[in-house]
């Protein structure tokens, strides 16, 4: 029975329950339509995919506060590079939908599983990928088997932020500047290491560039991860690395290591004082990583459009640059089209020298910018 104010009670009928059931499934039909046509995308929960490890690729201090409700697949970690873009989509993503966002770790042959697990996603935009130049631009040329094509597969569907490499040397070197490393370097064929957060990487990269440049003889050396690297400096398992500015800026100054020069085409503000490799006569060697969300390429446009936008809006807060510029890095706002463009421009440019040692493809969980 029904008991209203009045004081009368109300005997239900069988006809009564059916015509209010009837009233309550019209009501609510009619709200989750005007729901959809306000808000097609997302209709179900989206899910951004992190193709790094744990703590992979360059660890950084600090935490990021976690301000929306989403799940993660991963166990507890320091913060990295990869983690805390991920957890910067997905709260702003979150914010405009009721549906929520998963965070899902999927790593594995040099970053690979985790793109060729969405290329091969369905198209409907509810699964996006978090992606380096890594994975967009070194890996397609460097690997054999690698079975995704950036060009074909994927749609960029926000770029994120950019860095640059420092070029950092272990504290016993005898030299303070490029060019006296270079000297010291030439008559030291095949003696001195340099490592890198894993094969492909963008530090290995730079690292290969500067030894075809600089003409020297050094040896690359593996590590799984930009901390481990910076470890292996630290304790003389190598003499010299290319680290991602995060990296860096978060154990600089230190008394195993220090900053040589940095990959940017101009100096970098909390390392004012170092200079470029550029301005030590390696223009070639302006070398930049990055970070972006992508799509499988047949993903509906309004879709990408819609995280696009609130991406970009993110990213032009004040606030948002702040954090992102105390970590080293800088909020790419670039427009969409022209970074897709400079995708292209980077795989063209480089191709030639990574083709030239391409490694079979591996299978293993590099953290890797």
């Amino acid at each position: 029975m029904i008991i209203i104010g009045t004081g009368f009670v109300i005997r239900e009928s069988k006809k009564y329950r059916l015509l209010v059931a009837g009233a309550l499934g019209a009501v609510a039909a009619a709200w989750f339509c005007s729901f959809a046509r306000a808000q097609p995308f997302p209709s179900k929960p989206v899910t951004i995919v992190i193709p790094y490890p744990i703590s992979g690729p360059t660890d950084i201090r600090g935490t990021h506060r976690m301000t929306r409700t989403y799940r993660m697949i991963a166990r507890n970690a320091p913060p990295s590079i990869s983690d805390m873009l991920a957890r910067l989509a997905a709260d702003t993503i979150q914010a405009d939908t009721r549906h929520p966002v998963v965070l899902k770790r999927q790593p594995g042959a040099a970053t690979t599983r985790g793109a060729v697990a969405v290329a091969r996603s369905p198209a409907d935009g509810h699964t996006l990928l978090l992606a380096s130049n890594g994975t967009m631009v070194i890996n397609p040329h460097y690997f054999h088997g690698v079975e995704y094509d950036p060009a074909r597969d994927f749609v960029l569907v926000a770029p994120l932020v950019t860095m640059p490499f420092v070029l950092m040397a272990r504290s016993d070197v005898p030299a303070g500047t490029p060019q006296a490393l270079i000297r010291w370097l030439r008559p030291r064929l095949g003696e001195i290491n340099y490592g890198s957060s894993g094969d492909g990487s963008t530090g290995h990269l730079a690292g290969e560039l500067f030894r075809r440049m600089a003409r020297v003889s050094i040896v690359h050396v593996s590590f799984n991860g930009g901390v481990s690297a910076l470890n292996g400096l630290a304790t003389r398992q190598i003499s010299l690395m290319f680290a991602a500015l995060p990296l860096a800026l978060a154990y600089t100054p230190s008394e195993y290591f220090r900053p040589l020069a940095v990959t940017s085409p101009g100096r970098v503000g909390r390392l004012v004082g170092v200079p470029t490799l550029a301005e030590s006569g390696l223009p070639e060697l302006a070398i930049e990583g990055w970070y972006g969300l992508f799509a499988p390429a047949a993903d509906p446009p309004v879709a990408t459009a819609w995280v696009r936008e609130r991406i970009q809006a993110a990213l032009s807060e004040s606030a948002a640059r702040t954090v992102l510029e105390s970590h080293g890095l800088l909020a790419a706002t670039m427009p969409h089209e022209r970074f897709a463009t400079r995708i292209h421009t980077e795989s063209e440019k480089w191709a030639p020298v990574l083709r030239a040692s391409r490694l079979p493809l591996k299978d293993r969980e590099d953290g890797r910018p």
